[in-house]
């Protein structure tokens, strides 16, 4: 199935989406460094399913949108945006990535009225994942890339060094065995490759620990109201498998938490094990009674 693209409005400006079928509204949201193309094995399976699937492009990650705040809570006020201008009522948000991170803020932000059951990939929530820290040290070695990506010059010289061998080296290191799919990370490698697509991008992990940055992590550490499903790859190069599990607190999330691990699979999980996430999140929302069937006012 062919995605459909339309164009979604950020503070005014065009935001690029993908979008697949029709049926009640699921939010991806991409992480760093991808774009929407990577969730071109989702679309049509949700689709399939009865949902609608939409893709936005994030803040930096097209010309268009070379916005200078990119905190998180500014972020989740997007993705609330983008539900309102999709057609309003609840939503399942997905999130990879950052996008997980800012999934879980927009959950918190929103509510249950705006978001009624959140799936993320590969990031746990911070309000564990720093406890976590204590137990699991070796993560700090994992997550050394974001000290690096403090300053500016050095997050671009670094990614952008040869043919952007940085973007190739993190995509490699993240997900073990893994051969992305060409025209994946090619799209990405095009996306990064100008001096300001690498500022805009990196700014997410500087702006993140800058004066400025309290709300964000209220949003971040706090609580989750609806059901939430996090799929982990085992193989994770970047958020190790153990520290994630170790994360999972349940205070944070009084709607039920779920977590679950995908052998054989890295980071960039929905991409290399496209059908058991997708046969895992579709499941869980059924069993949630969140399928497409039980929101489309149908018998």
């Amino acid at each position: 199935m062919e995605a459909e693209r339309l164009t979604l409005s950020i503070e005014g400006n065009d935001c690029p989406a993908l979008s697949w079928g029709e049926g009640p509204l699921v939010l991806a949201l991409h992480g760093f460094p991808d774009l929407p193309l990577t969730w071109r094995h989702q679309g049509p399976a949700f689709a399939k399913a009865g949902f609608r699937l939409v893709a936005p492009t994030l803040r930096g990650y097209a010309p268009s949108l070379r916005l200078p705040d990119v905190r998180v809570a500014t972020l989740a006020r997007d993705t609330l945006s983008q539900l309102e201008q999709l057609g309003g009522g609840p939503a399942v948000i997905l999130g990879h990535d950052w996008g997980a991170v800012i999934a879980t803020a927009a959950a918190s932000l929103g509510g249950p009225a705006r978001v009624r059951a959140l799936v993320t990939l590969a990031v746990p929530h911070l309000g564990g994942a720093l406890g976590a820290l204590l137990h699991h040290p070796a993560q700090l070695l994992r997550s050394g890339y974001m000290l690096r990506f403090q300053r500016e010059a050095a997050a671009r010289a670094w990614l952008g060094a040869g043919d952007l061998d940085g973007v190739r080296a993190l995509w490699a290191r993240w997900s073990p065995g893994y051969t992305p799919e060409p025209e994946a990370l090619d799209a990405v490698l095009d996306a990064l490759r100008s001096p300001e697509a690498l500022t805009a991008t990196t700014a997410y992990y500087r702006q993140a620990v800058r004066p400025g940055a309290g709300e964000s992590w209220r949003l971040m550490l706090g609580q989750v109201p609806c059901p939430a499903l996090l799929l982990m790859g085992e193989d994770d190069g970047c958020i190790g498998w153990d520290f994630a599990r170790r994360s999972a607190k349940p205070a944070l999330f009084p709607a039920g938490l779920t977590v679950t691990g995908l052998p054989n699979a890295g980071h960039f999980a929905h991409q290399e094990r496209p059908d058991e996430v997708n046969t895992a999140a579709l499941a869980w929302l059924q069993r949630l009674g969140q399928s497409a069937h039980s929101h489309s006012g149908e018998p």
